[in-house]
C-alpha cells in the first residue's frame, strides 16, 4: 500500500526555519515502511527542496543553514484580528503542493504531522488541501492532537494520539489498514528516513527521549514516559550514513536532555574521532548543571557551534518552576564553556519572559548574570502547555479557560489579550533595554 506523509504549512505572524525537521515523522516514515508501505513524502517547510525555487522566491541561507521561508501573506483568523501584525503562511506555496501530488499519483492513506499546537491554522488549511484531492484516510499526529486531542478532531482528520510507534500497529488494525509489528526498541534500530529527501541543507537528530525533570512550564515529561536513550554508536552510524548521501556541513541535536542521557560524552568521543568537516549545533537548552569541564572541551573540540543553555529566569521562580537550574549553576557553566574557548557567538541562555508571576526584574537580572558572564542571551516569550502545572495552576486560579482556542496560546499573541501577565509594551520595553545591556561595556568585564 501507499502513504504520503506531509510536513504542513505554519499559520503565524513570525516564523524562522531554525532547523525545523519532521524528525517525528521521519521515524514515522521508517514504520511504515518496516510495515511494507510504499512511502512517500511531502515537506511544505524545506526550503532546501531543488524544486521550489520553481513555484517561489527563496531566501539565501543565513547563519549554519538556517533562514527565511517563502511566505504569503494571509487572512487572519477571526480571533486574531485585533492583532496589529501581518498574518502568513509560511512555506512552499500551493501551486507546489499541487504539482507534488500529481508527481506522487494516488494513495491509499495520508499521514500528517504537527508540532506547536497554536499553528493548527496551517495543518487544518494542509488537510483541506489535501482532502480536496484524495478520498483516502487522513491521520494527523504529532504534538498538538497529543496536548489537545478534542480540539485537534475538529481538523477534518483521524487522530493519533500516542507518541511511541510501538501503538502504531494496532492503531492502523482498528482502521483497517495491514500493520506488522514495531520494535520494541524501534528508537535503537530505526533510523529517520531521510532519504525521501532530494536535498537538505542541514541534518537534524535526536539521541534521547523525553526527559527526567518536571519544570512546571514543560510537557516534555509528560508526552514521553522517562529518558530513553540511543546507544552513541548508532548515533555516529546514522550521522555517517546521512552525511555520505547529503553532504551537508552543519549537524544539529535537537534532545530535550542530552546531558541527562549519561552518554553524551561517549558520543562526543566518537565525533572527534570521526573529524567529519561539518558544524555541530545544540539549539535546544542543555541543562547547565549537568555540564562539566571535559564535556565542554570535548565540544570545542568536536566543532560545535550553537551550544544554548536552559536558564528560563532569576529569582524565586527559579525554585517555584522546579529547581532545574539556579543562577549559579548557569554562572559555573559559562565559565566552563569560556574555559574550553567558547565566546557568546556559540553560547547563550535561554530567557523567558511573561512567566506567571514573574517581574521585569527578574528578567533584567537573568539577563545581567548571563551578559556579566560573556555569554549571549536569546528572550523567548512564555506560552501555557496543557498537562503543565504552570496550566493545571492558571485553571485553577481562573486565569485561563480549559477550552481556549490554542491559537490565542501563541507566544506572540497572549500579551495582546491576557490580562495576568505582561503587556505587549511592557514585553517590548524590557526586550529593548536587555539590548542596551548588551551593547554596554559594563558586562565585558569577565571575571
Amino acid at each position: 500500500m501507499k502513504v504520503l506523509l506531509v510536513n504542513p504549512w505554519i499559520h503565524d505572524f513570525a516564523a524562522y526555519d531554525f532547523w525545523l525537521k519532521p524528525i517525528g515523522l521521519l521515524y514515522v516514515a521508517r514504520a511504515m515502511e518496516w510495515m511494507g508501505y510504499e512511502v512517500h513524502l511531502v515537506d511544505l517547510l524545506n526550503r532546501h527542496d531543488p524544486d521550489l525555487p520553481r513555484f517561489a522566491r527563496v531566501p539565501k541561507d543565513k547563519r549554519y543553514g538556517t533562514g527565511k521561508f517563502p511566505s504569503q501573506v494571509i487572512e487572519k483568523p477571526e480571533i486574531l484580528k485585533s492583532v496589529p501584525r501581518r498574518y502568513k503562511r509560511y512555506g512552499a506555496p500551493p501551486e507546489f503542493l499541487e504539482w507534488k501530488l500529481r508527481e506522487i499519483g494516488n494513495v491509499d492513506l495520508i499521514m500528517v504531522t504537527s508540532t506547536l499546537s497554536y499553528w493548527y491554522p496551517g495543518v487544518c488549511e494542509t488537510i483541506r488541501f489535501l482532502k480536496s484531492r484524495y478520498d483516502v484516510p487522513i491521520f494527523l499526529g504529532g504534538v498538538y492532537p497529543r496536548l489537545f486531542p478534542e480540539h485537534a478532531k475538529k481538523s477534518g482528520a483521524i487522530v493519533y494520539e500516542k507518541g511511541d510507534l510501538v501503538f502504531l500497529p494496532s492503531f492502523l488494525e482498528s482502521l483497517g489498514f495491514p500493520s506488522k509489528e514495531i520494535p520494541a526498541d524501534w528508537f535503537e534500530v530505526f533510523d529517520p528516513m531521510y532519504e525521501l529527501y532530494n536535498r537538505v541543507g542541514y541534518l537534524v537528530f535526536i539521541t534521547t527521549l523525553g526527559c527526567p525533570f518536571r519544570c512546571s512550564y514543560c510537557a516534555v515529561h509528560r508526552l514521553w514516559n522517562g529518558l530513553r536513550v540511543r546507544t552513541p554508536e548508532r548515533v555516529v552510524e546514522t550521522i555517517e550514513k546521512y552525511l555520505n548521501i547529503f553532504k551537508v556541513e552543519d549537524v544539529v541535536f535537537f534532545d530535550d536532555a542530552i546531558l541527562a542521557s549519561g552518554r553524551f560524552k561517549d558520543l562526543l568521543k566518537l565525533i572527534v574521532e570521526k573529524r567529519w568537516p561539518v558544524r555541530f549545533h545544540l539549539p535546544n537548552g542543555i541543562h547547565a548543571r549537568l555540564l562539566d569541564e571535559e564535556t565542554a572541551f570535548l565540544l570545542k573540540e568536536a566543532n560545535f557551534r550553537t551550544i544554548k543553555l536552559g536558564y528560563e529566569t532569576s529569582g524565586r521562580l527559579q525554585r517555584e518552576t522546579g529547581g532545574k537550574v539556579y543562577d549559579e549553576d548557569l554562572v559555573r557553566a559559562a565559565r566552563i564553556l569560556r574555559k574550553a574557548g567558547f565566546t557568546e557567538k556559540e553560547v547563550s541562555a535561554y530567557i523567558m519572559v511573561n512567566m506567571p508571576g514573574q517581574t521585569k526584574e527578574d528578567v533584567l537580572n537573568a539577563v545581567k548574570v548571563c551578559l556579566s558572564e560573556g555569554i549571549g542571551i536569546s528572550i523567548n516569550e512564555y506560552t501555557p502547555i496543557p498537562g503543565t502545572k504552570d496550566w493545571q495552576k492558571l485553571i485553577e486560579e481562573g486565569k485561563l479557560d480549559p477550552d481556549i482556542d490554542p491559537v490565542l496560546l501563541n507566544n506572540t499573541v497572549l500579551p495582546f489579550w491576557w490580562k495576568h501577565g505582561m503587556s505587549y509594551e511592557e514585553i517590548q520595553e524590557i526586550k529593548n533595554f536587555a539590548q542596551k545591556l548588551k551593547k554596554s561595556e559594563v558586562y565585558r568585564e569577565f571575571p
